[in-house]
């Protein structure tokens, strides 16, 4: 609650008088025309500016809907993500028919080249987001995503019509670039196209049509040859690349910045749903953020410089490490035998596809709870959650490398853990932290920081992918998910200490928080 002390001088008598305002109850008492009126802020915090920033807010303030627009143009933008998800789990229905009579390859591959197929992609995950981060500044945010599917394309078609294991690499290798500037510009440009009061739920979006790619290679990739399999991902570029063209903006932050005022104030009216007036204000806003930005150079050297901005880096470099140490990798790679050790008669395609269904429901759950929960409290939900069901999940498999008798009354608790780990990742470590990485950093440093920690994300990815096989034969499956659920209670008291909540709020109110 903010506090005024009015003093006031009566011109008549002199005599002053000393009153308090309460600007929540937006209480006044009238005075004379011929009242002198000087007000004295008292003082307060920063986080308690904050936290009282809802109340400063006119009573009957209408704040915008989301238009059919902003959807058209978030859910066509997001067919890139759908894409990107078919990367991940392309190799499941594709790598055991590399070992078959119809094999698409002229020579039968060994289980090295096996993993390095299916782990080359987060190399080029962690390459493509400094090429397209770079062209994001520089090109702008729309002319990059449609870039983007041209190593997609190229790879697609490589991995369609070769019979070389090498060009296997280099297909998947492209693929996972373009993979890469999805998730570095499509989270960027989500971003800027929303408003506080709707990032996090349209951010989510992206893990939505992430989890719904994943499964489609579950879905049909079994029933298709190699080449029909990979034909069929064209389409949801095809469609991207028509209707991103014809139907979404630029992002009004780039359009100010690069001085294009009418077509920003135009985009503004049409993804807000605002009237001229309130769109010409909010490009005054941007146009003023963007003047106190070009105060310094941007980039990886700005990035470090300023105190907030390093606490950001932490938070969402930290919280998508978090992610990939969680063990969602080697449990979705496991997923098969887990399954199998339950002696349920349920077909492990069947399995698989009714995990990925489960991924979609439950991120689909998290985009409609983000906004009236919180960040902070679905990432500890979450961690915790996934802690719990991965130490129960390697207690199982220690119970039976041992022979314990009592197992088999036990059956239910691998798919038990199975099912609750998936719904605690995608309920926070999943889509949140693309969310937090979104939001959290200004324009100046946005594309170098996303480009960044997008890299740092795809590099973790691929050392635990190649790692796990290593580990769990070092230490045993039982002790690699146990150590998995260290990682995620480490990821909870993390969120608690050193993530700070940002729903509601814009990248300077974010920066002033962590600058104290």
């Amino acid at each position: 609650m903010t506090e005024y002390k009015m003093e006031i001088s009566q011109n008549a008598e002199n005599v002053p008088i000393s009153m308090d305002i309460n600007t929540d109850k937006k209480e006044m008492i009238n005075l004379k025309n011929d009242t002198e009126v000087v007000y004295t802020p008292t003082t307060m915090s920063a986080d308690s500016k904050f936290n009282d920033f809802q109340s400063l807010k006119p009573d009957k303030q209408v704040v915008p809907g989301n238009s059919f627009f902003l959807y058209r143009t978030a859910f066509t933008g997001n067919l890139l993500a759908f894409t990107a998800g078919i990367g991940f789990s392309w190799t499941s229905p594709v790598l055991p028919k590399l070992h078959g009579a119809n094999s698409p390859l002229s020579t039968p591959i060994d289980a090295s080249q096996e993993s390095l197929i299916a782990s080359i992609l987060c190399v080029g995950a962690a390459i493509g987001p400094f090429l397209f981060g770079y062209l994001a500044d520089k090109i702008g945010r729309k002319k990059t995503l449609l870039s983007i599917a041209v190593p997609m394309i190229v790879g697609i078609t490589t991995l369609a019509f070769t019979d070389q294991v090498k060009l296997y690499y280099f297909g998947r290798l492209l693929y996972g670039i373009g993979s890469g500037g999805v998730f570095t510009v499509l989270t960027m440009y989500t971003g800027e196209i929303t408003a506080d009061y709707n990032r996090g739920k349209f951010s989510c979006i992206l893990g939505i049509f992430v989890a719904l790619g994943v499964l489609y290679p579950f879905s049909i990739g079994g029933f298709l040859s190699v080449r029909i399999f990979c034909l069929s991902c064209f389409l949801p570029l095809q469609v991207f690349l028509i209707f991103f063209t014809l139907y979404a903006p630029e992002s009004p932050s780039y359009l100010v910045r690069t001085s294009r005022y009418d077509e920003a104030e135009t985009a503004l009216i049409n993804l807000h749903s605002l009237t001229k007036c309130h769109a010409r204000d909010d490009v005054s806003e941007l146009q003023r953020i963007q003047d106190l930005q070009a105060k310094t150079k941007g980039g990886v050297a700005e990035l470090f410089n300023s105190k907030g901005t390093r606490k950001a880096f932490i938070i969402s470099a930290g919280l998508l490490i978090i992610q990939q140490f969680s063990g969602i990798n080697a449990v979705t790679g496991f997923m098969e035998n887990i399954f199998r050790a339950t002696g349920s008669s349920i077909p492990p395609q069947a399995a698989t596809t009714l995990v990925g269904v489960i991924q979609v429901v439950t991120v689909f759950i998290t985009s409609s709870l983000i906004e009236k929960l919180g960040r902070k409290f679905l990432l500890m939900a979450s961690a915790m959650g996934a802690a719990a069901s991965i130490i129960l999940l390697g207690l199982y498999f220690f119970l039976h490398k041992h022979e314990f008798r009592l197992l088999e009354y036990f059956w239910w608790l691998p798919i038990s853990c199975l099912l609750l780990y998936i719904v605690s990742f995608n309920l926070g470590l999943g889509p949140v932290p693309w969310t937090v990485l979104s939001e959290i950093f200004p324009d100046n440093v946005k594309s170098s920081a996303s480009a960044l920690i997008s890299s740092i994300c795809f590099g973790t990815s691929f050392v635990v992918t190649l790692a796990f096989p290593i580990l769990s034969e070092m230490l045993g499956m039982a002790e690699s998910f146990w150590l998995f659920g260290l990682c995620c209670i480490f990821g909870a008291v993390f969120v608690r200490f050193i993530v700070v909540e940002t729903k509601g709020r814009n990248p300077m109110q974010i920066q002033e928080i962590l600058g104290v």
